[in-house]
């Protein structure tokens, strides 16, 4: 049970929450993607996919916080996050405001550019990502296999939502778009691939152009706190994993699983295993080809390009994807997808069962070394609430 992977993980959701609300104000619908992986992925601040499994929570207060404390002060991991475990609302509410704060970034960027940007947060349903660990576990298994044939999980939670920006963006001519978009994502990919707008690259983790930079502006001291805390971190997740406590309510959860059937010695070997074999298994089901659906495969990046420039309505896009998935699908062994699809999610609700008690322990047990944590490292942690 990794703790540093647990915390990881709630980051990565914000930031595909986050992330999912925004967009090409020039494109009409953007196209579908998924990760084959939501596990043992998230294992790197600089990775953006959403992990399906939580076991941390958002419990107030902290032991072994030491009487040196000044009253008021931050004692968990959340109070200085912003967001925990057991408040999807309040996650939801986190991730807006997170979203708010990197559009009006992004409108400052253009605007001192000589472009028209307005601030747009769009309505993002949970969509793939659940609020709740049991009813993702009994939907969506590990989140490795269980989103193929079921891309539109990504999209918005409300598809009447219109960016406002497509209307200015509509309003340019083909050059003025191109450079519209190349300050906005920084070196062009729609015109000449030598050219590059006067706003500076911030690295492949955030992108390029205002809309990178104000992530990076909006993201950086979180990332950048992880990344300088990650031995500390690792070193706190092995103290609880070296718990008597948490070992032998690991047995019992193994226990628990060999029973039902699937014998794992523990959960992070379990995670290891079932997303290396559910993504090789869905591959070969599949197709490596098929294993990302994407419906401009087959098209060079011109054809691609020249699609979105085309005048086309929002039925005649829609009708495009549709198809597209359709194609995807054919010849896909059916019965064979769906048992892999349920067996994963065996595994996954099984777990869960057999795991109440040993979360329960990582809690209790994690809350008596995060007091010390924070209090060893509460200078750098500070940098998250600058």
């Amino acid at each position: 049970m990794n703790v540093m992977r647990e915390w990881m993980s709630m980051v990565a959701v914000l930031a595909v929450l986050v992330g999912a609300c925004g967009g090409d104000p020039a494109e009409t619908e953007p196209g579908t993607g998924a990760t084959g992986s939501t596990v043992d992925a998230v294992t790197d601040p600089t990775v953006d996919e959403a992990a399906g499994s939580t076991t941390a929570g958002t419990q107030a207060g902290a032991t072994g916080s030491g009487n040196d404390q000044e009253e008021g002060e931050p004692e968990t991991l959340e109070d200085f996050l912003g967001f925990g475990f057991d408040d999807p609302e309040g996650n939801a509410a986190f991730a807006a405001d997170m979203e708010r704060r990197v559009q009006e970034s992004i409108a400052s960027c253009m605007a001192q550019e000589g472009f028209e940007y307005i601030p747009a947060v769009r309505p993002q349903g949970l969509g793939f990502v659940a609020s709740d660990q049991e009813e993702f576990a009994r939907e969506r298994g590990f989140g490795i296999t269980t989103w193929f044939g079921e891309e539109d999980l990504f999209s918005s939670g409300d598809e009447d939502w219109v960016d406002p920006n497509a209307e200015i963006v509509a309003s340019l001519s083909e050059s003025e778009r191109d450079a519209y978009r190349e300050v906005l994502y920084g070196e062009s990919t729609f015109g000449d691939p030598g050219a590059s707008g006067d706003v500076e690259s911030v690295g492949d983790l955030w992108g390029s152009g205002c809309n990178g930079k104000a992530y990076e502006e909006v993201f950086g001291a979180m990332n950048a706190v992880f990344i300088e805390l990650g031995p500390q971190l690792e070193e706190l997740n092995q103290r609880v994993e070296a718990d008597p406590r948490f070992r032998e309510a690991e047995a019992g959860w193994a226990g628990c699983m060999a029973d039902r059937g699937f014998p794992y010695d523990s959960q992070e070997a379990m995670f290891e295993q079932v997303n290396e074999e559910f993504g090789r298994r869905l591959e070969e089901i599949v197709g490596a080809e098929n294993a990302f659906f994407d419906p401009f495969a087959g098209m060079s990046e011109e054809e691609a390009e020249a699609f979105w420039e085309e005048d086309r309505s929002e039925e005649e896009i829609a009708d495009f994807f549709d198809q597209a998935r359709q194609e995807a699908m054919a010849g896909i062994d059916q019965e064979a997808l769906e048992a892999l699809q349920q067996e994963e999610r065996d595994i996954a609700v099984a777990s869960f069962e057999c795991g109440e008690d040993l979360n329960d322990t990582v809690l209790e047990v994690f809350r008596e070394y995060e007091g010390d944590f924070v209090r060893e490292n509460r200078d750098v942690l500070e940098r998250l609430r600058a």
